[in-house]
């Protein structure tokens, strides 16, 4: 067996990791070759990512006997790989001042992180060196996931995005309190989530003290970045990473990206957040819409307010939910009786990944079949198909996509007449 260029164990037959179920990827141009030895002490494995100034690899310490995770400066539209496959070099003799200033900019990023070590929302650095004409730094290794990669079709369960954001928001406060940091680059993509809860920012290349004006670049997310941004002399401050936060949670709760903010300024529309997220109630959306204002001086201005408003209008909206239930029943036998809490939705399908009530032995089921939900102002019990073979309600297929409203009286279906919905009424 040979040694897996991700768990770093000889359990990889070259094709699949037996421990980690790493299976063999296509190699990244640019990338160093697996197993390379950095700073005679780091072991590289698989590329874990690439950014625009960096690539990121999964790699081994060979003095502690651990996983870390390696950042080298190779900035893409710059950079190339020597012949030696290992030494970086600029691709034109003009643009070397620019690489050099580029490496500066590492080192800060690193120090930011170094001084950042205390708070536990950030990920660790534990190294800093410089070779190959480059310049390396160390990190824990997160085992973890990218909020982007949890977010399923629906977005992701209202209670659990709210936990993500309100943990991450909390991370971001801190740095903007305490720390006087910026993180300009809040995305999906930067927030790692831990099996244990924990919930990580990462990749602070863009980050800078508050009321700096230094040049340090910054990759510009479209639907993240808010408008500020999209100017060299836009005013930035924590309303910035705000918005940024904001426009993550509207993700998480939907999968949708809000326009990009150079768009909303010449008219694009955007969407309220309860016209988009059944049962979500209106004042945890208004909280979310104010923070998505494309004007800063129209919108919240600290994360900490922001949080505070949204634990506010969640609370509020939990203390109004009453319990209801309905019934799955497959092939004329009950499967199971379902209690929800009024206006929050519940996902259906056979996907265990996606769905918060999955469906087993059913073909014709879709991975993620519709969503139910009651809600409070109509006394009506919703749903809203999401599938390929069709929702009936009274053996009439509705149209995907389309809220629906049902009662006691009505029979519904789920693809065929093999799975059966029965509502209920108020525990």
């Amino acid at each position: 067996m040979l040694l897996c260029p991700q768990c770093f164990q000889k359990d990889f037959d070259g094709t699949v990791c037996k421990n980690c179920h790493y299976q063999k990827e296509n190699d990244t141009d640019g990338s160093l070759a697996y197993f390379h030895l950095l700073n005679n002490r780091y072991l590289t494995g698989r590329t874990a990512g690439r950014g625009g100034f960096g690539i990121t690899y999964a790699a081994y310490d060979c003095r502690t006997n651990s996983r870390k995770a390696v950042k080298e400066y190779f900035p893409l539209r710059f950079a190339a790989r020597n012949s030696d496959g290992a030494e970086v070099i600029c691709k034109k003799k003009s643009d070397f001042t620019e690489f050099q200033k580029g490496i500066n900019f590492f080192q800060q990023e690193a120090e930011i992180l170094k001084n950042l070590k205390d708070i536990d929302g950030v990920v660790s650095i534990t190294d800093f060196f410089e070779e190959n004409k480059t310049a390396y730094y160390v990190m824990e290794y997160l085992d973890g996931v990218t909020l982007k990669t949890t977010v399923g079709k629906g977005g992701l369960n209202p209670k659990l995005a709210f936990d993500i954001i309100m943990k991450a928001g909390r991370t971001l406060d801190l740095l903007h309190r305490e720390k006087k940091i910026i993180h300009r680059d809040i995305s999906p993509e930067n927030m790692i989530i831990l099996p244990s809860g924990r919930v990580v920012l990462i990749d602070f290349g863009s980050a800078r003290c508050l009321n700096s004006d230094d040049e340090r670049p910054f990759v510009l997310k479209h639907s993240f970045a808010p408008i500020e941004q999209y100017s060299k002399t836009g005013v930035q401050g924590e309303f910035t990473d705000l918005y940024a936060l904001a426009a993550t949670y509207y993700y998480a709760l939907t999968k949708v990206k809000i326009p990009r903010a150079s768009d909303r300024l010449s008219g694009a529309a955007y969407i309220p957040l309860c016209e988009l997220k059944p049962g979500l109630s209106a004042a945890v959306s208004a909280v979310v819409d104010r923070a998505l204002m494309v004007d800063p001086s129209d919108r919240t201005k600290t994360v900490g307010e922001f949080l505070t408003a949204l634990q506010t209008a969640v609370s509020q909206n939990d203390e109004n939910c009453r319990k209801y239930w309905f019934i799955i029943c497959i092939d004329n036998q009950i499967s199971r009786k379902i209690s929800i809490m009024d206006n929050s939705p519940v996902t259906i399908g056979k996907s265990k990944k996606d769905c918060d009530i999955y469906i087993e032995n059913c073909g014709s089921i879709s991975d993620i079949h519709c969503m139910i939900w009651f809600d409070s102002r109509k006394k009506m019990f919703c749903i809203r198909d999401c599938s390929r073979n069709g929702t009936y309600i009274n053996h009439k297929r509705i149209l995907s996509g389309i809220n629906y409203d049902f009662g006691s009286k009505d029979i519904i279906h789920l693809a065929n007449a093999r799975c059966k919905i029965i509502p209920g009424s108020n525990e």
